[in-house]
């Protein structure tokens, strides 16, 4: 019998054995132990913390682990995001597959884990939901026969834009080639186009963004404008090869809509003041964070406009140039062997001594102690990739830019996550969760009592999900003298942050309280967010 294996728990400080803790639900390829005292998993917990516990882990637990990574068979992954099974139940079953090479699905359903239809809905979505095109029926097989590639093309565009898609994916596959649209988050699905198509569609899209069919081994990129139902469309192409052929990802950018003042942003006033303030004070380091793909890049543009409308001088490196803006000069950061040059080009603008200088991303130490240095003589605007605003300065400190110079340079940091909200149409009130869940996501029982919970029970407006729409929160920490404190003095990210709150911050974490109670948005989604 192994022995125990005594770990402190990241959230509570309490301690307990990890070795009949229960695995978390989160990702199915990388769970992590429950405490069995606050219920939190450790998939927050900082890098260092899960280093630790995995170097000292036992056999049985690397074991354990390697058995639920190494797995190929995604369809354990998708009934755990169905909530049909849970992480232990699935490493039972691989455990059993791996001694007896039966089929995963038949394993489930002879241990009454699931039931048949479980399993055929969920090879059937392959994690995805399915798109209808409520003006023009199923896109099936025989609207593909009938059209040409152009006319397929143009059809795949205006669909997205008719769903209020942020990207379409097309990926050739063995016997077809999948089509998938990204919509408030969520991945959908449309019938397949024939594997016949494949090639046809391929020259399409090379003739339409410019791209050079003799490199189609090699990635590629481009851009085009086109008309899509009532609105123009920027849309941004990125090509990679693979073994069943070219895959593409096309984003669409709405020019109707991109380009938010910080009112139709999503601030709340009193941030917005903080923020318009810090901006018209001319010096300084303003950070924008957010995890990826939760509106950054839109918040930086936003920031951007208001500066041209200013007249501000306001030079913009960038890796990609998504919007291109008048009235500022914006530069493709350069491409190296690693990844885009940011810094060298940063260093090569320089000396035109702009009124305000945009970093598209500040990825390195020699990005960060630039940014930093310049922010003493003028405003600077950069983003990192951060879940909170506290973290996100913290990692600006860890590439190796000095505290004192960091504290003072600083201006603000605004955070940011998109939240998805509830379809309007279809809103109906839901039974509240269990307070023992309530209780593990830090919402207490008498607070819980006073809430109302509702969710959106699916509709044609919705795609049949519930959710309509997505609505960023922000939080922003001042530059006052606790949080300068607070970073010259090695804080961690829980120091900043409630120097922050000290200051006056609302976090992320009480505004999405605050649209929960109101019933703009649901638990599941206050949940997934792991606030």
């Amino acid at each position: 019998m192994a022995e125990a294996y005594l770990v402190t728990c990241w959230n509570c400080l309490g301690e307990f054995d990890a070795i009949p803790a229960v695995w978390c639900s989160d990702d199915p390829k990388n769970p992590t132990k429950l405490c069995p005292f606050c219920l939190r998993c450790f998939c927050d917990a900082s890098a260092e913390y899960k280093q630790q516990f995995w170097r000292r882990a036992p056999e049985q637990l690397v074991n354990e682990l390697q058995t639920l990574s190494r797995s190929q068979d995604r369809l354990g992954d998708i009934l755990i995001r169905m909530k049909r099974i849970t992480t232990p139940q699935l490493l039972e079953a691989l455990v059993e597959q791996r001694d007896t090479g039966r089929k995963l699905g038949e394993i489930l359903i002879a241990r009454a884990m699931v039931s048949r239809e479980d399993v055929d809905a969920a090879l059937r979505n392959q994690g995805v939901t399915r798109l209808t095109d409520t003006r023009a029926g199923d896109a099936g097989a025989l609207y593909w026969q009938q059209s040409n590639p152009d006319s397929i093309l143009e059809y795949l565009l205006a669909l997205g834009a008719r769903k209020r898609a942020s990207d379409v994916s097309i990926e050739p596959q063995p016997e077809q080639v999948a089509i998938r649209y990204r919509i408030d988050g969520f991945s959908f699905r449309v019938e397949p186009v024939p594997k016949s198509f494949e090639l046809p569609l391929e020259r399409a899209l090379f003739a339409m963004f410019g791209l050079d069919s003799a490199r189609r081994t090699r990635p590629q990129s481009g851009r085009t404008t086109a008309r899509l139902g009532d609105d123009e469309y920027d849309l941004l192409i990125n090509t990679v090869p693979g073994a069943q052929g070219v895959s593409a990802t096309i984003k669409l950018v709405n020019r109707a809509t991109f380009i938010k003042d910080f009112g139709s942003l999503g601030l709340e006033l009193e941030d917005r003041v903080r923020l318009v303030e810090e901006i018209r004070s001319g010096l300084g380091l303003i950070l924008i964070t957010s995890p990826a793909f939760n509106g950054a890049i839109t918040t930086a543009y936003a920031i951007m406009a208001f500066l041209a409308q200013g007249q501000r001088d306001v030079l913009s490196v960038e890796s990609p140039i998504h919007w291109t803006m008048e009235g500022v000069r914006q530069v493709e950061a350069e491409p190296g062997p690693e990844g885009p040059r940011i810094e060298a080009t940063l260093r090569a603008m320089v000396a035109v001594r702009p009124d305000v200088l945009m970093v598209s991303s500040i990825p390195d130490h020699g990005t960060g102690l630039l940014a930093a240095q310049l922010a003493g003589s003028l405003l600077v605007v950069g983003q990192v990739t951060a879940p909170t605003a506290a973290r996100g300065l913290v990692a600006l400190r860890d590439l190796g830019v000095p505290a004192q110079l960091l504290g003072g340079s600083l201006a603000i940091v605004t955070g940011q996550r998109l939240v998805r909200t509830i379809c309007r149409i279809c809103r109906v009130n839901a039974e509240p969760p269990p307070l023992q869940t309530l209780a593990a996501h830090g919402i207490e029982a008498e607070d819980a009592r006073q809430m109302s919970f509702f969710k959106g029970k699916g509709c044609p407006t919705c795609n049949t999900i519930g959710y309509r729409g997505r609505r960023a929160i922000f939080e922003t920490i001042p530059a006052s003298p606790e949080v300068r404190t607070a970073i010259e003095s090695g804080g961690s990210p829980a120091d900043v942050e409630a120097a922050a709150i000290e200051s006056g911050m609302i976090t992320i974490r009480e505004r999405c309280l605050a649209l929960l109670r109101e019933g703009v948005t649901t638990f599941d989604e206050f949940a997934r967010l792991r606030l």
